[in-house]
């Protein structure tokens, strides 16, 4: 099944491919990429990650990505907008719901790779996949409505497993109900390369509220300070630079906001006891 026509910011499409495919232009549109069988890389935004069977894939607009298969691949791919959720067939509370994770949405690939990390729910979006292409191809009665019912439930599901991942804290529960400290960790991650944005009497002014307040507030709902989950956000990706990219420590410093390399190999040292140079070479040893 191909059909490259948006059907009220939808698009369904089914194939196989052994070579590479880029998408190298400007669009307006997310995707869900499922790979039901196939292994290879897919490369986001420069970045490469490895896929393999049952990989599930979320891209934003925004992104850059291809898909470079090293044996033949079989995809779904589900395009669409947000006209989808804003069209008279959608539930009443769907415009709130898009409010609530419209911006893990537009940045899912702050560190690229298979969007699902909880095993679990990877089968939950498989069998609901199922069930979407499956309505998709009958169109029985009411199929429009399961569809979109079906797909604001993916992208839940993919919501929480993306927080999960941008959470250094794994042991925060994460939440997709945006009250004003979800805003500020959303914020944070979107801004996290700009040292001036991440300064406290900055964000105060952005959520429109007192140094005190915004400091107390955070560390009341995370457990830990503003200024420590930005250091802590800022290793991890260090972490996934080291593991998925070519870029010199330094380059990795620079590019994260450290003063130079010694202080970022003395930042990562002390939270993780060895060295960015030891880490990465240990993992190209594994």
């Amino acid at each position: 099944m191909n059909t490259d026509i948006f059907h009220e910011g939808f698009m369904l499409t089914e194939g196989k491919t052994d070579r590479k495919m880029t998408l190298d232009r400007k669009h307006n549109f997310f995707q869900i990429l499922y790979i039901k069988e196939g292994l290879g890389k897919m490369i986001i935004n420069k970045i490469d990650v490895h896929y393999l069977a049952n990989s599930i894939f979320l891209m934003a607009p925004e992104d850059m990505y291809a898909i470079d298969p090293s044996e033949e691949t079989t995809y779904t791919s589900i395009k669409f907008t947000e006209i989808l959720f804003s069209n008279k067939s959608s539930l009443p509370d769907r415009k709130y719901w898009l409010q609530q994770i419209e911006h893990i949405l537009h940045h899912p690939n702050i560190m690229p790779g298979d969007c699902i990390s909880n095993e679990e729910d990877r089968e939950r979006l498989w069998r609901i996949h199922d069930f979407i292409v499956e309505e998709y191809k009958t169109k029985n009665e009411f199929y429009w409505s399961i569809i979109t019912n079906g797909l604001t439930t993916s992208l839940s599901i993919i919501a929480r497993n993306i927080i999960k991942k941008y959470t250094p804290n794994k042991e925060i529960d994460p939440s997709i109900n945006l009250k004003r400290t979800d805003q500020i960790l959303a914020y944070i991650r979107s801004n996290v390369y700009d040292e001036e944005l991440m300064k406290i009497e900055n964000l105060a002014a952005q959520f429109n509220m007192s140094q005190a307040n915004i400091v107390n507030l955070f560390k009341k709902e995370t457990g830990e300070s503003i200024r420590q989950y930005i250091i802590n956000y800022k290793l991890m990706l260090v972490k996934y630079r080291l593991r998925n990219t070519n870029y010199t420590i330094s380059e990795i410093g620079y590019e994260l906001g450290f003063t130079d390399e010694s202080h970022l190999t003395k930042s990562f040292k002390k939270h993780f006891g060895k060295t960015p140079k030891q880490y990465r070479l240990e993992y190209q040893k594994h």
